[in-house]
């Protein structure tokens, strides 16, 4: 078996250049196809990630560049999936859309003051070696967290799915509106809404390899 080149003592800040100086030639195939494999489900998953913080799909898909190339040269693990997630796309929109709306050009101003500000606590936090902190969450308060994640994200997108317009601003408010005007609910919509759902719920059970989210897209 090949032994994973290391890192230069040149170059403590930037491992990754120091790893490409040494990259064996035949990890080339595989990670060619781990690329193909990573992009065809990343990409329509930062679009859905940008449309749900506020921002739009064109700036999900942007917000994945960055990550990735600055992580290849400064990030010390091969394996670490890189780029836009959902709890924070969520925490974006809960954040910003009480200050600014969506359709205004100073949520995207204020959305990227956020991510600057949260990624200067993050270095502030590196820098103080606070990692630690992240091992004293129990993991009632993490499974709690990801569920409060998971129902925003469902209830937020009750409207593209029924084509019911909401106009309520909280959870509880939307969900409240919704199910006052379930008789508008449009039928056409939430067929193809449902399809697709249960189209990626069939793709991850029988295929978990292939991209479904690509494939929804596509379809």
């Amino acid at each position: 078996m090949t032994a994973k080149p290391q890192p230069s003592s040149h170059s403590p800040l930037l491992p990754g250049l120091a790893r490409l100086r040494h990259y064996p030639i035949t990890w080339l195939r595989q990670d060619s196809l781990a690329g193909i494999t990573v992009a065809a489900y990343l990409i329509p998953q930062c679009m859905a990630y940008g449309d749900l913080a506020g921002v739009g799909p064109v700036a999900g898909l942007w917000a994945i560049l960055p990550a990735l190339l600055l992580y290849a040269l400064l990030g010390t693990s091969p394996q670490l999936s890189v780029g836009p997630e959902s709890s924070t796309a969520v925490m974006t929109a809960v954040a910003v859309a009480p200050i600014a709306a969506a359709s205004s050009a100073n949520y995207a101003v204020l959305a990227g003051l956020l991510a600057c500000a949260v990624g200067l606590l993050c270095l502030v936090g590196y820098a103080a070696h606070l990692g630690f902190l992240a091992d004293l969450l129990s993991k009632p308060i993490l499974i709690g967290y990801m569920t409060g994640v998971a129902v925003i994200m469902v209830v937020g997108q009750l409207s593209r799915v029924s084509g019911v317009p909401l106009e309520a601003e909280s959870v509880l408010s939307r969900l409240i509106e919704f199910l006052s005007h379930l008789g508008q609910v449009q039928g056409p919509t939430l067929a193809v809404g449902s399809f697709v759902l249960i189209f990626l719920f069939g793709v991850q059970a029988r295929f978990p390899r292939a991209p479904g989210p690509l494939l929804a897209l596509n379809g």
